[in-house]
């Protein structure tokens, strides 16, 4: 009886493995979330520049040197934006596969497991 506890304890540590993969999925998950709240507060001291810049700019009557920056700014956090949405895209597929791994993984060893205790 002493066996089969050590035998079935050995996929459980295969399933801590799994779900460790899984915590390092959560923190690549996280580090992008990170960078994307990066990226908004970076925009977000543009956009508080520009609003700045407009009311100096209004006050000077300079509506087409306005638009201008206004366009700028505009393409440059739409660039920003959509890259970040393409590598989150990229991690999340990534992430799915390697799920897809972990879970045939943790298939593979109760499958093991249950032959062992056949």
């Amino acid at each position: 009886m002493a066996s089969s506890v050590t035998e079935v304890g050995k996929p459980q540590q295969g399933g801590k493995k799994g779900k460790d993969k899984n915590k390092d999925l959560v923190v690549l998950v996280d580090n992008k979330l990170a960078e994307v709240n990066d990226s908004i507060m970076t925009l977000m001291g543009r956009v508080d520049d520009m609003e700045k810049r407009i009311e100096e700019l209004e006050s000077d009557g300079d509506l087409e040197e306005l638009h201008g920056e206004i366009q700028v700014a505009v393409n440059s956090v739409m660039a920003n934006v959509n890259k970040e949405v393409q590598a989150l895209r990229a991690s999340e597929a990534a992430q799915k596969e390697e799920l897809k791994a972990c879970t045939a993984e943790v298939e593979a060893c109760k499958t093991r497991v249950e032959a062992l205790e056949a």
